[in-house]
């Protein structure tokens, strides 16, 4: 069974095992039909030709025979019949091409009968003798012929009525031998069939040296194609002769070249890109510490004494604390696209880590009016970055409060031995499917009308996919409209079981 599930996998996979087999069949289906039919139409001539001497040989035999007769003197008729089948016998040359068989026509008759030497009377079938009874002509059928000393071999019987003047009416038989015939035709068809096999042989071999020639480009072109696909520009495939397979070679080579420079630019300027967010994001950190500086300056030297000022200075200190989360991001996002984004993983409880970041987003909840509930496992060690988790978790909860529309938010942290999951479910607005899509797009918002009263820069939910992927993880999203969202956090385990009580707890409530 494995083995002809192996066959069935080449005979997919393998384009030339497929068209040097069929080639094969076909091969053998034709040249099997042809040798038949060559073997049906030699045998037929040759047994036809046989027929007519046998005939002819038969003909000229009766005519002798009615040459013969009973003298009048009274001579013996066993020494007549005798004679006249050694007579008849000797026309067959040495070695005897046939044997004689004279016979009575009637079985219960008294008069003589004779034989070749050796040759019994048993090798004439009796349908034979019927044949003779009805048509009352020569008749003829292949058949055995048996000797005294238990030998057999085939041969054609051939039976005619002669009538022997002073004797009676008798049946000659000529006994033809056919084992020569048969000889020849075995020779024959062995030779029809190692022909056909030796062609099969060479319609295979060239078969495989055709489907190689033509199918190793294909495979040239596909294992390039690949190397080009994991990012191997400078493979190109070579090019021999000026046949289509050369030409499809040159133009695979062609939209290589291109893809490379394409690429190669592509590549350019999305190094630009990162050193200009990352140049600009830096030379930005400048000017916006001092206008922190003088922002907390001007709060607390009491200058602003009038509350439309004082609106302007804590409008002031919130739109630059947003200003350096925007600029934080860029420079997070900056390090994720060039690469450089590392890894400083410990052995980090989950729940613990999950229930400070509740804590701190509790009084944010408490002005929303929502209620966080940290719900699942009491203990989840996991191997990870907790500044990264941190920043995960605390960015799922604020948009969880941010559009949970009053109603309580629920995280629950699961394990299954293998990954850990930090779930974190709302019952605010959610979101459609095509929403759904683009949550996790640099700069997008489900709701861009929205007023922002949480601040948010658009990159948090990227920013955090990408954090969750450097962990081995992902960060995943189901929602429906009006009915809320839940983001789920999947992170791998370094252990077979997290520790838990497996029963859902209520850790704490906020808010």
């Amino acid at each position: 069974m494995a083995g002809r599930r192996g066959l069935m996998q080449v005979w997919r996979e393998s384009l030339q095992f497929r068209t040097v087999v069929t080639t094969v069949l076909v091969t053998v289906l034709v040249v099997g039909a042809a040798g038949i039919v060559l073997m049906q139409r030699i045998s037929a001539g040759i047994l036809e030709s046989e027929l007519r001497s046998a005939q002819a040989e038969a003909a000229a035999g009766r005519a002798l025979a009615r040459t013969y007769a009973v003298d009048d003197d009274g001579s013996n008729p066993n020494n007549l019949i005798d004679d006249l089948v050694s007579e008849l016998a000797a026309r067959g040359g040495r070695p005897a091409n046939f044997d004689i068989i004279l016979l009575p026509k009637s079985q219960s008759d008294s008069r003589p009968a004779g034989a070749t030497e050796l040759v019994s009377q048993d090798s004439v079938p009796p349908e034979l003798i019927q044949a003779l009874e009805q048509e009352g002509g020569p008749a003829w059928i292949y058949g055995d012929i048996r000797y005294t000393d238990d030998r057999t071999e085939p041969g054609l019987v051939l039976g005619a009525p002669v009538n022997i003047k002073g004797v009676g009416q008798y049946r000659l038989y000529y006994l033809f031998h056919l084992e020569g015939i048969e000889q020849s035709l075995a020779l024959i068809r062995s030779a029809i069939i190692g022909v056909g096999l030796a062609l099969v042989v060479v319609l295979g071999l060239f078969a495989w040296l055709l489907s190689h020639r033509l199918v190793m480009p294909v495979r040239q072109a596909s294992l390039t194609a690949s190397a080009l696909a994991t990012g191997d520009l400078s493979r190109r495939l070579p090019v021999r002769g000026e046949d289509d397979m050369a030409r499809l070679a040159e133009s695979f080579n062609s939209m290589a070249d291109s893809l490379e420079e394409q690429i190669t630019q592509l590549r350019q300027l999305s190094e630009m890109q990162q050193r200009f967010v990352a140049d600009v994001s830096h030379e930005l950190r400048t000017p916006l510490t001092t206008i922190r500086m003088a922002a907390e300056v001007l709060a607390d030297s009491g200058v602003a004494t009038q509350s439309q000022s004082q609106r302007t200075v804590e409008l002031l200190q919130s739109e630059v604390e947003r200003f350096g989360a925007l600029l934080a991001d860029l420079l997070e996002v900056s390090r994720i696209d060039s690469g450089q984004a590392v890894l400083e993983a410990d052995e980090v409880d989950l729940v613990a880590l999950a229930a400070d970041q509740i804590e701190l987003v509790s009084a944010v909840a408490a002005d929303n009016s929502v209620e966080i509930e940290l719900l699942g496992l009491t203990e989840c060690l996991v191997p990870c970055d907790s500044r990264r988790i941190k920043r995960i978790v605390r960015n799922l909860l604020v948009n969880a409060v941010e559009y949970g529309a009053g109603h309580p938010v629920q995280l629950t942290i699961t394990g299954d031995g293998q990954n850990a999951a930090l779930r974190v479910t709302d019952s605010g607005s959610g979101m459609t499917a095509e929403q759904a899509d683009h949550v996790f797009e640099r700069f997008w918002r489900a709701d861009p009308s929205r007023a922002r009263t949480l601040g948010g820069t658009g990159l948090g939910l990227a920013i955090s996919r990408e954090d969750a992927r450097l962990h081995g993880g992902d960060l995943t999203v189901a929602a429906s409209p009006n009915r809320g969202s839940i983001f789920t956090l999947t992170l791998p385990l370094n252990s077979d079981r997290p520790h838990s009580d497996q029963q859902k707890q209520q850790i704490s409530k906020v808010g």
